[in-house]
């Protein structure tokens, strides 16, 4: 029987095939659907990709929803307790993004700790017979420092298995705040890659910023929200954080002109699963459990508790 599928956002589309014989809403490329128009047309959509933020009343509008099925594997912009209420399964894709995520944080590691993102503007912008030279502008090696991990989940455990293939120890744990400032305590490099929510929100704040050893780094490519960012502007304008890069910002798609201000920030634009056999696998991932939820089979990795 054909169903109506709604995608809120207008994601890379190869994969959407898979969808063949449905009725696929998706507005154009790099385009969003509105709140409006996503509450006007979500009372005839039998499933929705959620690409993007999908509050509780416009959950609610749909009545005929089997299905939603979360693009990436953060799902804090659904409002899953309501969906979970209106008896509809939410389901993420936490292994597709996994090693591209965990690629960027090390390179974010890697370009913090040798002074990479300064250079490269330097570069451009000043006289290059100041910047060349021995001696001058020294960053550091990964190799022998310890990497403090965040989340041990799929992200954080690829992440780990990177990091040792460079030659660094790795300790990691779960969100737990006295097991996390145990970590941060030890770390040169400090990864984050739990997930936002009621406990983690503002979790990397000033006092927890203050117990990581001096001149260590700071990298988060989970959510902008984990970190205080007044904060981290403190720490690396005093000194007492070596550098930091960031992927995710609070208020995104605004980022914080502190920050920016500094160059021993790395920072890129939310790109952690931006590459394109990612993306492929991502959609073809949420076509998948869309099909299943469609077709009377339980979709993988429901996150809602139905």
């Amino acid at each position: 029987m054909m169903a109506t599928i709604l995608i809120t956002h207008g994601v890379p589309d190869r994969g959407v095939e898979m969808l063949q014989g449905h009725t696929v809403l998706m507005p154009a490329p790099l385009q969003a659907y509105t709140r409006e128009e996503l509450q006007t047309l979500i009372p005839g959509a039998d499933a929705v990709l959620a690409a993007g933020p999908l509050d509780g009343e416009t959950i609610r509008l749909g009545r005929r929803l089997r299905v939603i099925a979360n693009y990436g594997a953060g799902y804090d912009s659904v409002d899953i307790q309501t969906a979970a209420a209106c008896g509809v399964p939410v389901c993420n894709i936490p292994a597709e993004v996994a090693d591209s995520t965990a690629e960027l944080a090390i390179a974010l590691m890697l370009a913090a700790s040798r002074r990479v993102g300064e250079m490269n503007l330097r570069l451009r912008r000043e006289p290059s017979e100041t910047l060349f030279g021995m001696g001058r502008h020294m960053g550091r090696n990964l190799r022998g420092q310890t990497l403090g991990i965040i989340g041990m989940g799929r992200i954080g455990r690829r992440v780990a298995e990177m990091a040792g293939a460079l030659g660094m120890r790795v300790i990691g744990c779960t969100t737990r705040e006295g097991s996390a400032s145990e970590v941060a305590a030890q770390a040169d490099v400090l990864s984050i890659h739990c997930p936002l929510n009621s406990s983690t929100r503002g979790m990397i704040d000033a006092s927890f910023l203050s117990r990581m050893k001096p001149g260590a780094i700071l990298i988060n490519t989970a959510r902008g929200a984990i970190v205080d960012h007044d904060a981290l502007a403190d720490a690396l304008e005093s000194g007492q954080l070596f550098a930091a890069g960031l992927d995710v910002y609070p208020d995104e798609p605004a980022v914080p002109q502190r920050l920016l201000s500094l160059p021993q920030c790395v920072m890129t634009p939310h790109v952690g699963a931006n590459a394109a056999e990612t993306r492929e696998a991502m959609l073809r991932a949420n076509c998948r459990q869309i099909l299943d939820a469609l077709e009377g089979r339980r979709p993988e990795n429901i996150v809602n508790g139905l």
